[in-house]
């Protein structure tokens, strides 16, 4: 808690208001989480989705910390995906509703554009968003994740076999001091075991419930359904704006050797490995899908972040970097005018403003021109 308290002070942070509803429509979900404002004025927005179950506020020190330095380039809104913390609950889980969630959430709170990133199953959340939104979509950022089948991997059954666990107590009937002491007896990894415990929630009549639709994700990861959380199905497309994925050299999640190919697949713009694909040395250790927890490689994959927000997000895809905008011109495609006497010239790839769907400065700028 000390920790919160220390790097909480660096920034304006709001916790969105709102409680977790049923929702019978699924273009009724709303999201929530926190937003982070950046430490200048006037910055574009990221939003944030973390793993499966994580809390918010696991995240939010990563994002506060000074030396991160990831408020000095976005505002950051980390947010719960449907059916998590305190987002509306609704049983599809599918990836088409998954994006309109998030764009729906940008209209609500008047964003135009924004930089979509997300861990584990949040970056499946954020790369849905970036194929069937991509004109609302400044770059996608993934961590620990690669859009491919991964219901069999060792990490995904682990973690259904322990959401099958929850399943079969009823924590109504149960003390919390019960719940923790099942908790302990069940739940083999420390990290799943303590996320578990912090989305205990106690109702207004006392009881104890999940923070998390238990019964909407065991049937999904239950079956191996197209909409599994860990199915990356081809009806989603392509994404073809600019793209980083970053993972833990021995990451149970993505295998380096295999689980990188579907990344060039489904986004046409990564360049590759040691391009826009980073593995982030560090031991091998089973718990390093949770970048937080390590002092070091949670640095590493800020500079990553920093790096990808200041040089290449929001970037046209003609150009190299952000050092480019302005200075390098493209030309004009060859034969692409009917006219034989046409001449070709360069021309300087437009960048607009990040929010000028809710703003009136090309309106402003038109009317002192006149």
């Amino acid at each position: 808690m000390y920790r919160f308290r220390q790097l909480w002070k660096f920034s304006t942070l709001q916790f969105h208001k709102g409680v977790s509803e049923n929702q019978n429509v699924s273009q009724n979900v709303v999201l929530r989480g926190v937003t982070l404002k950046g430490r200048y004025n006037d910055l574009p927005n990221m939003l944030f989705f973390p793993e499966a179950c994580d809390p918010v506020e696991n995240w939010i020190p990563f994002f506060s910390d000074p030396a991160n330095k990831i408020l000095d380039y976005r505002n950051v809104h980390i947010l719960s995906p449907r059916n998590f913390g305190t987002s509306d609950k609704h049983y599809s889980f599918d990836v088409e509703d998954l994006a309109n969630d998030v764009v729906r959430y940008m209209y609500y709170n008047k964003i135009t554009m924004a930089t979509l990133a997300g861990h584990g199953f949040g970056a499946k959340v954020a790369l849905a968003a970036g194929c069937y939104h991509p004109e609302r979509t400044t770059g996608v950022f993934c961590i620990d994740y690669s859009p491919m089948d991964q219901r069999y991997h060792e990490a995904f059954t682990e973690f259904r076999g322990f959401i099958k666990k929850l399943s079969e107590i009823n924590t109504k009937e149960m003390t919390k001091s019960q719940i923790e002491a099942f908790l302990k007896d069940n739940i083999e990894c420390v990290k799943w075991r303590s996320i578990f415990s912090d989305n205990l929630v106690k109702l207004p009549s006392g009881q104890w419930d999940w923070k998390f639709a238990l019964k909407f994700l065991n049937d999904n990861i239950s079956f191996n359904k197209a909409d599994s959380l860990a199915f990356w199905p081809v009806k989603a497309g392509l994404y073809t704006g600019r793209t980083h994925f970053a993972f833990p050299e021995f990451s149970r999640w993505v295998h380096l050797g295999t689980n990188t190919l579907p990344m060039l697949k489904v986004c046409p713009q990564v360049r590759g490995f040691g391009h826009d694909v980073h593995s982030v040395q560090g031991d091998n250790n089973t718990l390093n899908h949770w970048i937080y927890e390590f002092k070091d490689q949670s640095f590493v994959f800020a500079s990553r972040f920093t790096k990808f927000l200041s040089m290449y997000d929001g970037v046209h895809l003609l150009l190299k970097d952000r050092t480019e905008v302005g200075k390098e011109f493209v030309p004009s495609i060859i034969y692409s005018k009917k006219d034989p006497n046409h001449v070709y010239s360069d021309y300087s790839p437009a960048h607009y403003y990040h929010n000028w769907r809710f703003n009136n400065v090309y309106k402003n700028l038109d009317i002192q021109n006149k």
